[in-house]
């Protein structure tokens, strides 16, 4: 009975000190919403090279899980890491707590990292902003900037609040700068993507059928017996956030999504057409 107890206590004292030697790296913050939290989250995880597999955002009242994976190959040995982030949301401030997904795990690699990668985010000033901004990608010409970055797999929950590629369709979203002295009507319909394999163009799904492929997948996604989110809804979700065609003024700019079948792409084309002349200018994004 002593034995039993005596290892009783130092299981104890073990938990004890590792919740201890984590929480150091809890976050709580009451600058941030409850949309940057998640948001920053999942950038954290995957700037620390890991592939999210879980992702439930959170909002007030209603806990979010966000986990993931990775493997790593050192001196010919395989191993792999799964780490979990818990995501809080008050009325007056957010919390996040991050650690290995194992039993017991004393490591604190994924615990520090997560931490220092999400409040780097976090802290980042204006100044920081517009440089992340300038070396953020895209492509520029006289003066004027097309960005498009495909939002893969559960990163869509941030925006749409389902797993669009589960229905087959990448969200692409699409920021335009005209920083020139000209201006421009954006042709939305004329964005298209290119596999990385061959050199067939792909266009846009059209949207109410995407819809209705997502509203599927997210419908046998749920429990038994529960209601998945209607055609309709999902459909208003992704024409609010389309990219809408219009004219672009000096100093304007435009930003939304388009939709295509899920793929492994390697560019992007785009096209702006001059207001005074007719001619059109194409944009070339590579990813």
């Amino acid at each position: 009975m002593r034995s039993r107890l005596v290892i009783g206590g130092a299981l104890a004292a073990l938990l004890g000190s590792c919740v201890s030697m984590q929480s150091q790296y809890n976050v709580r913050r009451n600058n941030l919403s409850c949309d940057e939290a998640n948001r920053y989250a999942f950038q954290s995880m995957k700037s620390l090279g890991y592939t999210v597999t879980t992702f439930e955002p959170a909002a007030v009242g209603r806990q979010g899980i966000l986990r993931g994976t990775k493997t790593e190959n050192a001196s010919g040995h395989t191993s792999s890491h799964d780490g979990v982030v818990h995501i809080v949301c008050d009325p007056t401030e957010v919390r996040l707590d991050a650690a290995e997904d194992r039993v017991l795990s004393q490591d604190l690699t994924f615990t520090r990292g997560f931490y220092l990668a999400f409040t780097g985010l976090a802290d980042r000033t204006t100044a920081g902003a517009a440089y992340a901004e300038e070396l953020s990608g895209g492509t520029a010409s006289g003066g004027v900037k097309f960005k498009i970055q495909p939002k893969l797999a559960l990163e869509t929950k941030l925006d749409f609040g389902e797993d669009l590629a589960a229905g087959g369709v990448l969200a692409v979203k699409v920021t335009v700068q005209n920083g020139s002295s000209e201006t421009y009507t954006l042709d939305v319909g004329a964005i298209e993507l290119r596999h990385k394999e061959g050199s067939d163009k792909v266009s846009q799904l059209e949207i109410s059928a995407a819809a209705q492929a997502v509203a599927r997948a997210a419908a046998a996604d749920m429990p038994a017996g529960a209601p998945g989110p209607p055609a309709s809804q999902i459909e208003g979700l992704l024409r609010d956030r389309q990219l809408k065609g219009r004219t672009l003024k000096p100093g304007d700019q435009a930003e939304g999504y388009v939709y295509f079948p899920t793929g492994n792409y390697a560019r992007a084309r785009a096209t702006l057409i001059d207001v005074a002349t007719g001619e059109s200018e194409g944009f070339l994004v590579e990813f």
